[in-house]
């Protein structure tokens, strides 16, 4: 996820103050450009208004080892 949309998303979840998340996981030990230039959300914990918030502002989500991640449409990664 590119800057921008790693801000929107995390502006999105902080309304929701029992929101739990990751920040720039690193994927299988990889951290490549993380921080730099490319940016992940992981949620461990939060209510579904949430998700429905970034799903209806274009955000896909998907589950692996027990955390949600957060992906812009167009980055989205099967793993």
């Amino acid at each position: 996820m590119k800057e921008s949309q790693f801000l929107k998303a995390i502006t999105i979840l902080s309304v929701n103050h029992s929101t739990k998340i990751l920040i720039n996981k690193p994927n299988n030990g990889h951290v490549g450009n993380l921080g730099s230039t490319e940016f992940t959300i992981d949620i461990i914990d939060c209510c579904a208004s949430v998700m429905d918030n970034l799903i209806a502002k274009g955000y896909c989500l998907s589950m692996k080892d027990g955390l949600t991640s957060v992906n812009s449409l167009g980055e989205f990664k099967i793993n």
